[in-house]
């Protein structure tokens, strides 16, 4: 009888076991989670997933289209010049002048030259300087869910479409772009305390910066709310903003370029005005104090208040665009550990302040061996973090959307043996990680000298499984502890063709030849790994 029961109950479990298999195996779609598990998929639910990415880029397109902001004051030709270089890009749906200058009426015809017209151009001709308050004034206005906005002697060009791809694939973060120096300068000026779920970092917006409408509201509503008895701080809204959204902005590191600019001598920069730099510092301390207190009493029941809650869908990177702003390379692996800066409001409330501005051999390593060096088409620089890989380090690469026959290739300076305890992984969407042997075993080393100090490898998609060929990311992870630290020096894509491709590298004086074979459309059975990266 127990002999009984025991085979019926092996029986019981082998067919649950079975179901749980095919449940895996075949999903209706794939559910984001925060969590490290494992789940081994079939080719079946690999196409789902690929289908819905590919729905939900396009929807994301769709919703979070753009309104470009952009402030006048007794720049003409500088606004004149922006305004026409927003027009002949694809990227603006609307664009609001905001005219600071309540001694000048500005009109259509005084800012588009040569007899233009145009629907996209709006002007708001306000009443009152109100300098940095202005810029989420008119965000305000705009038709779009969404604003950009960059002074207008900055030229942006070059990092405009990777910082619009960064923003959408997590839109309820704060986007900027900046240079190296103030980048390392902003990640000093963070403040984390998780015990009043305070998790805020600063960044300037002037030099490219994309953030929702809505945030743009509630900040009017704080400053409104937080400053009534210092109303000569809202010019200083910049200081204020990106604190009170208590989130770490997603900061891209870029080559700055200045505009030329013809300045007018009489003019006097906001800048150099008397007690300019004593109403900055003190915004910079109000605003963590502000934020801080209403934390710390968690004032829930206020009409409007700061929030608690984080909503970016990935963690904090270090991030650089290629060349041609056609990618983005990107890292976990931060030159100051960010999480773990001990923060009491009683000692620290000037941290974002000039008082606390980079210095040391941190900084000085951060300088010479960022991001930006391993996508400035230059051999002789690289990136290279300081510290030795920890398990769960990544390197990883955004195609900025789904793409399909990616053909690039990767200069290293870390040993071989670093390179092949990587695991390789692809996903479509940043969240979910595909992980399978076929991706490990089409990196072609292409060296022909093994003593060279650097490695190109060459990995291209169309000799991944065929249900692989197609992704946005791939991402380089550290599955273990390495002695030795990461030293990507380049990245390079090549052109993407269907069919049988021959391409042609030219390396160290030599040309390599290799032919591409295309694949069949059929789909064989493969087993994958997919977890959260």
């Amino acid at each position: 009888m127990f002999e009984k029961l025991k085979r019926k109950k092996i029986l019981v479990i082998s067919v649950c076991l079975f179901l749980i298999l095919i449940i895996e195996l075949y999903p209706s779609h794939i559910n984001v989670s925060n969590n490290n598990e494992n789940y081994f998929i079939g080719a079946n639910a690999i196409i789902d997933a690929l289908k819905q990415a590919e729905s939900l880029e396009a929807e994301l397109e769709q919703r979070y289209q753009l309104t470009a902001v952009i402030l006048h004051w007794k720049r003409l030709s500088q606004v004149q010049l922006t305004v026409q270089y927003y027009l002949n890009t694809s990227f603006f749906k609307e664009i609001i002048v905001w005219n600071n200058n309540p001694q000048i009426n500005l009109t259509l015809n005084k800012i588009l030259t040569n007899n233009q017209s145009s629907n996209l151009v709006r002007i708001i001709n306000s009443k009152y300087n109100l300098k940095d308050e202005a810029k989420y004034r008119a965000c305000v206005e705009a038709k779009t869910l969404v604003c950009f906005y960059a002074d207008d002697d900055w030229d942006v060009s070059h990092y405009m479409n990777t910082l619009i791809a960064s923003f959408r694939s997590d839109p309820n973060v704060l986007h900027t772009a900046t240079n190296v120096a103030t980048y390392y300068n902003n990640m000093l000026w963070t403040f984390m305390d998780s015990r009043i779920d305070l998790h805020t970092g600063f960044s300037w917006i002037g030099s490219g910066s994309i953030f929702l409408r809505e945030h743009a509201r509630r900040h009017l509503q704080l400053l409104t709310m937080n400053l009534k008895t210092n109303q000569e701080l809202f010019a200083f809204s910049d200081l204020f903003f990106s604190i009170w959204l208590n989130d770490i902005p997603s900061q891209m590191l870029v080559n700055l370029r200045s505009l030329s600019m013809n300045v007018n001598k009489t003019d006097t920069p906001f800048s150099s005005t008397n007690e300019f730099y004593d109403f900055q510092k003190a915004s910079s301390v109000l605003a963590i104090r502000k934020l801080e207190y209403s934390l710390r009493l968690n004032q829930s029941t206020m009409t409007v208040s700061f929030p608690r809650q984080q909503y970016r869908r990935f963690p904090y990177c270090v991030k650089s665009p290629s060349l041609k702003d056609d990618f983005i390379f990107y890292s976990n692996v931060l030159p100051i550990d960010i999480e773990h800066i001990p923060f009491d409001i009683t000692r620290d409330a000037k941290r974002a302040t000039y008082i606390n501005v980079p210095s040391g051999p941190n900084y000085i390593h951060f300088i010479n061996y960022n991001t930006l060096k391993a996508v400035d088409n230059d051999r002789t620089t690289c990136w290279r973090p300081k510290g030795l890989v920890k398990k769960g380090d990544f390197f990883a690469i955004d195609f900025l959307y789904i793409q399909t026959n990616i053909i690039f290739s990767l200069i290293i300076g870390h040993s071989q043996k670093v390179q092949s305890s990587l695991n390789i992984r692809i996903s479509f969407d940043g969240m979910w990680w595909i992980s399978h042997q076929s991706l490990k075993d089409t990196v072609i080393d292409v060296n022909q000298n093994s003593t060279a100090k650097f490695q190109r490898l060459v990995i291209d998609s169309r000799q991944f499984s065929p249900e692989l060929q197609s992704f946005r990311y791939i991402a380089f992870n550290a599955t273990h502890a390495l002695n030795e630290t990461f030293q990507p020096s380049e990245y390079g894509a090549f052109n993407r063709d269907d069919g049988n491709q021959v391409f042609i590298n030219y390396i160290q004086g030599n040309i390599q030849l290799r032919s591409m074979h295309s694949f069949d459309d059929k789909y064989t059975t493969y087993t994958y790994t997919l977890s959260y990266l």
